[in-house]
């Protein structure tokens, strides 16, 4: 399966002119699981984005999910569109700044598959004291559902505002392995774009990324997305950060019996 995520950068810097990017750089990756963060609730982005992609491919539609933020940042959320068939959804809000989880238990081949999205706080930008509980809380979230879903992967998507380095991301590092570190031995530079102005001037950092677990899941390939600029315009991209597209496999001993429906 091919799961993918992307922040949106929601309708702010030239967002009418982005929209193609976007649903070509989409396009491309024919992606069973999408999770997008920063999207906007009001223009109903994610449905935008949905809908474009069933016009331009033709292929079954995805089916859409949105998580608004809590409080009075419930204009903007993450979302999911997924073409794999849904079991169960639900989310959490997670502490401070009006953060949420937003999960999807889908089945492929057979086999069940949790996949939670997510965008953590990006302040304080040098301290962890509001990030770290945030993904304490959804690896409390997950592991308080194992009881129930025996056998099961995971698999954990978003924009994380975290380096690798960071307690934050060594936190989630003790049970899930970053599928792009897998594969190319660090994780990548997906923020800043060209898009952001003055890009040249901030130091690029790693802070999105697919989380795997690696007991039950192979990647066979990961690649940045959304590195294209315009035809017409070099300083206008997709976004302000590069998504991320993994493609991954049961592995042989889950195949064998372990977590089937």
């Amino acid at each position: 399966m091919r799961i993918l995520t992307f922040n949106l950068r929601h309708d702010a810097d030239r967002w009418v002119e982005r929209f193609p990017l976007v649903v070509e750089a989409l396009r491309e990756q024919d992606a069973d699981i999408i999770g997008f963060q920063e999207v906007a609730i009001p223009i109903r982005q994610a449905h935008l984005i949905a809908d474009a992609l069933h016009t331009e491919t033709g292929v079954r539609p995805y089916s859409v999910y949105v998580q608004p933020k809590w409080g009075e940042h419930s204009h903007e959320g993450v979302a999911f569109l997924t073409r794999l068939p849904v079991v169960e959804v639900d989310a959490i809000d997670l502490p401070e700044g009006g953060r949420v989880a937003q999960r999807l238990r889908v089945i492929d081949q057979g086999h069940a598959l949790n996949i939670v999205n997510t965008h953590l706080h990006h302040q304080p930008e040098d301290d962890e004291h509001v990030r770290l509980p945030q993904m304490q809380a959804i690896l409390a979230w997950i592991a308080a559902m194992t009881d129930t879903h025996p056998n099961e992967p995971w698999v954990i998507v978003g924009d994380f505002n975290a380096q690798p380095h960071t307690a934050t991301i060594q936190a989630a590092a003790k049970t899930f392995t970053s599928a792009y570190r897998v594969v190319h031995g660090a994780d990548p530079l997906t923020f800043p774009t060209p898009l952001v102005k003055d890009s040249a001037s901030y130091p690029r950092i790693a802070i999105d990324y697919v989380f795997v677990d690696p007991a039950a899941l192979t990647v066979a390939s990961v690649g940045l997305i959304g590195t294209s600029p315009s035809a017409h315009d070099p300083s206008l991209y997709p976004s302000d950060h590069f998504g991320i597209a993994a493609e991954l496999s049961f592995n042989e001993t889950l195949l064998r019996g372990g977590g089937a429906l």
